[in-house]
């Protein structure tokens, strides 16, 4: 389906590269951001940003992965003030799109119990 040239929402799209947000939890499966990154990466039009748990974090380093990785401390240095932006509702507007690779069971509870602990979870939620 094309999308209507009179459609507002469709227009931005079209100018501009697809905002994909990936968010990464504490599991065995993280190893493979590095990889998950470098192949989305490889797909025109596309601009990638990582939001990472600090459980995450254990399992690569942050110096391969070649895209801005944001984690707790990132809004919590960004907000100082009430009329500062808040990182993970800059985030949810900046992303057209989310990918939580891995997701896992803590995290998936706390999603489903409304838990927001993290700079992840209130960016899903």
């Amino acid at each position: 389906m094309e999308p209507r040239a009179s459609c507002p929402a469709a227009a931005p799209l079209v100018e501009r590269q697809l905002h994909v947000l990936v968010g990464v939890t504490g599991s065995v499966a993280a190893l493979k951001l590095p990889l998950l990154v470098s192949r989305l990466l490889d797909i025109p039009g596309l601009e990638v940003a990582v939001v990472t748990t600090e459980r995450a974090k254990h399992f690569y380093s942050p110096q391969d992965i070649p895209v801005t990785l944001y984690s707790d401390a990132d809004e919590w240095e960004m907000w100082t003030h009430r009329s500062d932006p808040v990182l993970h509702i800059d985030l949810r507007k900046w992303a057209d799109l989310m990918l939580v690779a891995p997701l896992d069971a803590n995290t998936l509870g706390k999603v489903a119990s409304g838990i927001c602990d993290n700079l992840l979870l209130p960016t899903v939620s």
